[in-house]
């Protein structure tokens, strides 16, 4: 039998220079540690970092990232690596990772400004959990899977998840980004330009730098701190489960709920099967469901919570809603971060996660539902989740995910899911991320001036190309 020898550390040619700035403890290229680092909570794989390091400092960050600009070595930051898009995976080889997880500390809860600004490697439910004990909560509360989830990840990949229907996505309650740039500089954005300032607002005085490093998949610059607005913690909670007849009641009902800003969360199931395979057994007692949404109202006064529900309810009814209690809501909402791991059981994972006006939430269920019928997924098996997330306004989210059983089920899963893709944006959805998931497709649709003022402002900022090199140009 031919044994396989794991070379010792020390083969990046950065090694002993990363090693002599964070301390040898927190730099590893060792072959079975990075491979772990050539994948994300996807079923998509990329190139393996050339060398993963665990900075703690922004000096750390500013002292790798002047060693990775002046060897022209590429360098891309991660989070907890819960992402289902393949965003912060390597696209060339020899590449420096900062694995930014120990940068986790809550720097200054501003209870003045009502903004807290903690460190990006700082995972949602720790700072849940932080903020809680002040008597405070954040508005967005990371995506579900916030208890690997960092918030420097979800701000640089627009993520969505808890709580976006009253507040909006993950970018939408950021104040002030501290951000190392590609000659190893620092910025702070909104009212961080004034050094005597508290980090209070956004948009102030100039432009909104904020809002370049959004989404920006990393590619122009390290996020290392993140300010967020805050607000009261609420303590009354009230549920609610409504269920329909028509995919098309449920969406009317939905939009009008969700329009008027009544709930911390609202989601829906656009058909039975997804129902069935969330809360196995939910609808055994009402056949005539097809479609339901759960909805979660928080207020810091009892009474106000109760006539939002009762609102909500008033709205589900005159759409021919059905009142189904609020198990589902209930359990959605207690086991905050804990629902996402059980869905692997289903099998094998793939995604469509996007954005659309609520309006049309049926023109792609036509289209998903066509194409599982061509497929036959059910009579082999595979099943899927349609489910959307109101969010801010009158959008959503849209996440119809297929779940192959078996390795062999496969490619047959892929077959639908890449028909699936395209249907996504022949129907007016848009991706909140990109990565390897999207790229490529995105790519072709997107208008050039759009992309070519983007590269502007990377060449403009990183003219070595050193930071995510590959992201949004397409995937080979």
């Amino acid at each position: 039998m031919k044994m396989t020898i794991i070379p010792f550390s020390g083969m990046h040619p950065l090694y002993d220079d990363i090693v002599a700035i964070v301390g040898k403890e927190r730099v590893s290229d060792d072959k079975v540690i990075i491979s772990s680092y050539r994948m994300d909570a996807s079923h998509l794989t990329a190139e393996r970092p050339g060398i993963v390091v665990m900075p703690e400092t922004v000096e750390e960050v500013q002292a790798i990232v002047k060693l990775c600009g002046n060897s022209k070595t590429p360098i891309i930051a991660a989070g907890g690596r819960n992402g289902i898009c393949g965003a912060c995976l390597p696209r060339q080889r020899g590449a420096v990772m900062l694995d930014m997880v120990k940068m986790d500390k809550v720097v200054e809860l501003d209870e003045d400004a009502m903004t807290v600004t903690v460190e990006a490697g700082l995972r949602w439910a720790e700072l849940i959990h932080r903020l809680d004990e002040k008597g405070y909560k954040i508005g967005f509360r990371g995506p579900y899977g916030g208890n690997v989830g960092t918030v420097g990840g979800s701000t640089s990949i627009n993520s969505i998840g808890y709580a976006a229907s009253k507040f909006g996505p993950s970018t939408e309650g950021t104040v002030s980004l501290e951000v190392v740039l590609a000659n190893g500089d620092v910025i702070r954005t909104g009212t961080g330009w004034n050094t005597s300032a508290q980090l209070f607002g956004r948009y102030s005085t100039y432009n909104d730098l904020t809002g370049v490093f959004l989404g920006d998949h990393g590619t122009l610059g390290i996020k290392t701190k993140v300010t967020l607005k805050i607000y009261p913690k609420a303590e009354h909670i009230t549920y609610g489960d409504f269920g329909f007849r028509t995919l098309e009641d449920a969406t009317k009902a939905f939009y009008e709920v969700q329009k008027r800003g009544l709930t911390e969360e609202l989601n829906l199931l656009a058909d039975r099967q997804s129902t069935d395979t969330f809360f196995p057994g939910f609808l055994d007692n009402h056949p005539e469901i097809n479609a339901m949404f759960a909805s979660i109202v928080q207020e810091i006064d009892e009474e106000l919570a109760s006539r939002k529900m009762e609102i909500i309810r008033e709205i589900a009814l005159e759409h021919g809603g059905k009142d189904l209690g609020n198990f589902a809501s209930q359990m959605h909402w207690g086991e905050l971060f804990n629902l996402v791991q059980p869905l692997y059981n289903n099998g094998f994972w793939l995604n469509t996660c996007h954005l659309r006006p609520i309006s049309r939430i049926p023109d792609v269920m036509e289209k998903a539902w066509s194409i599982f019928d061509k497929h036959k997924l059910l009579k082999n098996g595979i099943k899927w989740i349609a489910s959307c997330l109101g969010a801010e306004r009158t959008y959503a989210t849209g996440w119809i995910t297929i779940f192959a059983p078996t390795p062999d089920k496969m490619d047959l899963a892929m077959t639908a899911w890449n028909e699936l893709l395209d249907a996504i944006l022949e129907t007016g959805g848009c991706p909140y991320w990109s990565g390897l998931l999207w790229e490529n497709r995105v790519l072709e649709r997107t208008n050039k001036v759009f992309l070519e003022t983007y590269r502007k402002i990377k060449n403009a900022l990183d003219p070595d190309n050193i930071f995510a090199p590959g992201v949004f140009k397409g995937v080979e």
